[in-house]
């Protein structure tokens, strides 16, 4: 058996160490997804004693496959690293170790075996035969060039060059958010994104997120956070922001239907990384179309997430009471004009006055009322609120115009009948004239 064909098979033994583990029939199976069956086959096949069956793939078979998965050598070498990695971390490295270049028993053995594999495969393309060399797409042979350096001698040197590239690999190394894509967690920008201080008006509200956000990240409680309320009034900008104003904390954006269906890809990955705390965010769901099988039995049934992982849920509509039970309920009251003139009030302190006038107070929300009568806005809420009163932050004219028409004799107020009335039709075209008949009936029977 040639020098060649002794270190594939050094090549396929790190595979099988790394990736291997036992069936329920006792037989192997290899973790790591797609990449790590094409290059079981591609080591299985250079490793072959004699030339390949007919019929059967050869190693140039392999080789043309992992460039049409995966397209160039940086897009694969980022998929395997990825895979080791988490192999990895199932195994007990702290991701920090790998960071930081310690040297447990655990991380120097998977190492060795992480190198003999990116070994094998950096020699793998120029130790093919001439006949399956001309079946090779040219752009094939360099698929493996982003891996890591292998020189021919395992050094403490070529290690930590491994070590590092490693690290890198981290999954959620990239940033603090995540959007789940194709069982991907993809980097992404929150726009809603904004500190904690610039949230105003709905003081208790705001102290339910802080409380339960902070004794999440203090690894107190990991109950799942219900959140619902008309739209608008802020449930997907305050998850956002007082999710991220804890600093260990993830936020993952996961598609709606693997509250259904993909529960326990989702949830998965992130068991072993215990390094990190993540909040599930699954926003704008329907409870009332929802199948609720998977939730009730992870969350408060038959099985716990774990103290690291918390799930929030937000929604326009009520949450059934078999799922209220399994969580913290937050209801936002409806947006008035009492909630209105609270949120001027805030507003107005941050900007710099502690003792706001009501007369100013009063007259910037009768303007706000106004321009939605204008159809300057859609709605009459939060949302909307915020977007006028940053007007004053950029319009210095307008800040003086109010101030001094605050100082007059006649001073409007914002109209609460023009509240009420939309926040009837919103809450008759969300949840139908029955939902505001029963409102109708407790607000009698409360007379």
């Amino acid at each position: 058996m040639g020098t060649g064909l002794t270190k594939n098979r050094a090549g396929e033994r790190a595979l099988a160490l790394l990736f291997g583990r036992p069936g329920d029939d006792g037989s192997r199976m290899l973790r790591g997804g797609k990449v790590v069956r094409l290059l079981d086959g591609l080591l299985r096949s250079a490793a072959a004693d004699s030339v390949s069956p007919r019929g059967s793939c050869t190693s140039a078979d392999y080789l043309n496959e992992l460039l049409r998965e995966y397209g160039s050598p940086e897009k694969f070498a980022s998929r395997l690293l990825g895979a080791v990695f988490e192999t990895f971390v199932e195994s007990g490295v702290p991701p920090r170790e790998l960071a930081a270049g310690g040297g447990s028993p655990t991380l120097g053995f998977l190492l060795s075996a992480a190198w003999d594999l990116v070994a094998a495969l950096r020699r793998l393309p120029a130790s093919l035969g001439a006949e399956e060399s001309r079946q090779l797409l040219p752009a094939a042979r360099a698929i493996f060039d982003a891996l890591p350096s292998a020189s021919s001698r395992k050094s403490d040197a070529a290690l930590a060059e491994l070590a590092d590239a490693l690290a890198a690999a981290d999954p959620f190394g990239a940033g603090r958010s995540f959007r789940r894509f194709r069982g991907e967690f993809l980097p992404t920008t929150l726009d809603s994104a904004k500190p904690v201080e610039k949230f105003f008006g709905f003081p208790g509200i705001r102290a339910i997120f802080s409380d339960h956000f902070r004794k999440f990240s203090a690894g107190i409680s990991s109950v799942p956070l219900l959140v619902s309320s008309l739209p608008g009034c802020g449930k997907t900008s305050m998850t956002v922001s007082y999710a991220l104003a804890e600093p260990d904390t993830v936020l993952i954006l996961p598609e709606p239907e693997e509250l259904e269906s993909g529960w326990e890809a989702l949830i998965s990955p992130l068991l072993p990384r215990t390094d990190r705390r993540f909040v599930l965010f699954f926003d704008d769901i329907d409870p009332r179309k929802v199948d609720w099988y998977n939730f009730r039995t992870h969350v408060g049934g038959a099985y716990s997430l774990p103290p690291h992982i918390m799930i929030v849920l937000a929604a326009n509509y009520e949450f059934p009471a078999g799922i209220l039970s399994r969580g913290r309920r937050v209801t936002y009251p409806v947006f008035d004009e009492l909630r209105c003139t609270e949120m001027i009030e805030d507003f107005l302190r941050d900007f710099g006055l502690k003792n706001p006038p009501v007369n100013l107070v009063n007259l910037i929300g009768a303007d706000y009322t106004e321009e939605f009568g204008q159809k300057k806005f859609t709605e009459l809420s939060p949302r909307t609120l915020m977007r006028y009163l940053n007007i004053y932050c950029h319009d210095q004219r307008k800040r003086r115009t109010m101030v001094e028409m605050a100082m007059g004799p006649l001073v409007t107020k914002p109209v609460g009948e023009l509240f009420y009335e939309f926040n009837i039709e919103l809450m008759r075209s969300l949840y139908g004239e029955e939902y505001i008949q029963r409102l109708l009936k407790e607000k009698l029977r409360s007379l």
